[in-house]
């Protein structure tokens, strides 16, 4: 009976790490929403209109296709240039091909990171375009400013304005697109302008237009792998959102969808970093994300505007936040960007503790595989304590088989009394059944906080440690066959963990004790296969310590009462 039960709980515990993983670690499926009656799919799309977003009216279950805006850009023959910009944070490369950026390399840690890179499976040049649209329609399918050639004027050694011609339903207006860049902060700044030259006022096509940062964010990586994939992220509401196409297990092409509310901000996520427009004063109406199979990642921002009269200026600038997931420089900018760091706030503070705990004995080391050794010898060593007692536990339990046995064979029919009499016998020598399961539950938040920190630090993002373990924050896949990686760590960690059931006390002891030594390892080969090769090594070390304690613990008698 006690048997079954040590069973019983190893399988619990097995599933609520799973659970645990799947809910609130693994990277996630996409999630369909059907917000504010607005659906659209690129496989229930005809070839003509699949673009088009369907807008479903409250109660009437009529629907409306948004009108298409009118759009003429004026041409102009001026050649293709590119403007260079240095700061403490970052070096651009604008283009007026598009009034875009061509390339930006951000400035980490004595590394020059290039966020700015295509990416030919989803036909995206990976330029943050800072794009205007005039409808829904042509937000999906893009409009001809991004290969117009704008104008431009260099007004200062950081601030460029791009302006171009263009008739908008009839009417002629000029559109301008600044750049301004701050030399100390964490931001910069994207300036937006509708000039109205004619005699007549100018409305803008359902009252507003679309403004978007780009459809891809680096750095370049295997955009294959499920923890690399990217997604749309907004704040509506005071609430951060972030629907759409995340990757993980069984992700398959997201949708594309709208909401209404009031947006502050919008962006796009990529593993370590972010690209967010922060709308300056009052922000947007409505946010659509399009994260189809053949597209990219964008999501776009509804700015509402008023005509603009004969003579005048409508304009609205932005923040913009380009830069890796640390909430102290995105709360520099606005407190609700924390969120944006997508951390679980139960898991935090021991994150930031180990995380702090690994960079500083890597100030030692240089190499953060070494420092994960030191660190594993560390948390066992502070653990060793509940490990000893959690040991001693199970060795009393063992040598008390054949009084357990004599009380089963004795009550075999009594089941009440017997759990009586075991609970007598556990109490007078000391014994908690539970004792075994104590480390495992301890070393919970410490697996999935080292977790969240391989996920997300880019401290440790092509980290190398030795031989075949290249990158600490990916599996340590060694060969592909027939598209199955082949990860050498979990097949280690799998010996380790056999060899620590094997020499544990009971655990050859029983039918059901043997099924539980072949299903744990069997369990955890399974989630392990494809996480961070890091956080692999740190639980294929804990195994082996904790078989280098138990061949120890092994060699001391236990006096057991009787």
């Amino acid at each position: 009976m006690e048997s079954s039960k040590r069973l019983i709980i190893a399988i619990a515990l097995s599933v609520v790490v799973w659970f645990l993983y799947m809910n609130f670690l693994a990277p996630k499926k996409p999630e369909k929403k059907d917000i504010a009656g607005v659906e659209t799919s690129a496989e229930n799309s005809s070839a003509a209109d699949k673009n088009a977003v369907t807008e479903k009216k409250t109660g009437t279950g009529a629907e409306v296709s948004e009108p298409a805006a009118s759009i003429n850009v004026v041409s102009s023959k001026i050649p293709e240039s590119v403007i260079g910009i240095t700061t403490d944070k970052y070096t651009v490369s604008l283009s007026n091909k598009g009034a875009v950026i061509k390339n930006f390399v951000y400035k980490y840690n004595g590394r020059d990171i290039e966020l700015t890179v295509p990416y030919k499976p989803r036909n995206t040049e990976g330029t943050f375009d800072f794009a205007v649209h005039f409808s829904e329609n042509e937000f999906l399918r893009g409009n001809s400013l991004q290969d117009t050639v704008w104008n431009f004027e260099k007004k200062s050694e950081s601030n460029v304005m791009f302006f171009t011609n263009l008739s908008l339903n009839g009417r002629d207006v000029q559109l301008q697109k600044t750049y301004k860049f701050l030399k100390d902060a964490n931001y910069f700044e994207v300036e937006y302008s509708l000039v109205n030259p004619g005699k007549e006022p100018v409305v803008l096509p359902n009252g507003n237009f679309i403004v978007s940062p780009g459809n891809f964010l680096g750095p370049e990586m295997d955009f294959e792998n499920s923890y690399n994939t990217l997604g749309q992220i907004y704040y509506m509401n005071g609430d951060f959102e972030k629907p759409g196409k995340g990757g993980g297990f069984f992700s398959k092409g997201g949708a594309t969808t709208r909401e209404s509310g009031d947006v502050k901000w919008a962006g796009v996520m990529s593993r370590y970093f972010l690209l967010i427009m922060l709308a300056n004063d009052s922000g947007g109406n409505a946010v659509i994300t399009d994260a189809r199979g053949d597209s990219a990642y964008r999501t776009g921002l509804f700015i509402p505007a008023e005509p603009v009269q004969p003579g005048g200026k409508f304009t609205k600038s932005f923040k913009v936040y380009a830069g890796e997931k640390n909430k102290e420089k995105l709360a520099a900018v606005d407190a609700s960007l924390k969120d944006a760091a997508d951390v679980s706030k139960w898991i935090e503070p021991i994150r930031d503790v180990l995380m702090w705990c690994l960079l500083k004995i890597n100030i030692l080391f240089g190499n953060f595989g070494w420092s994960l050794v030191v660190f594993s010898i560390l948390t066992k060593i502070i653990l060793l304590p509940l490990t000893q007692k959690s040991t001693e536990s199970m060795r009393r339990m063992q040598a008390l088989s054949p009084q357990m046995n004599e009380l089963k064979a004795k009550y075999k029919d009594k089941p009440d009394q017997l759990n009586k009499e075991m609970m007598k016998l556990y109490k007078a020598n000391k014994v908690n059944p539970m004792g075994g399961c104590l480390p495992m539950l301890v070393q919970m938040p410490f697996f999935f906080a080292l977790y969240s920190a391989l996920i997300n630090s880019i401290d440790l993002w092509q980290a190398p440690f030795i031989f075949w373990i290249k990158d600490l924050s990916m599996p340590d896949t060694v060969a592909t066959i027939s598209g199955f990686n082949l990860n050498i760590l979990p097949l280690l960690m799998t010996g380790a963990t056999f060899l620590q059931q094997k020499m544990t006390p009971g655990s050859q002891t029983g039918q059901q004790q043997k099924m539980m030594m072949m299903m744990m390892p069997l369990i955890f080969i399974f989630i392990f296969w494809s996480m961070p090769s890091g956080l692999v090594l740190y639980w294929t070390l804990q195994n082996l310590i904790q078989v280098l304690h138990q061949v120890i613990v092994n060699r001391r008698p236990e006096k057991v009462k009787n």
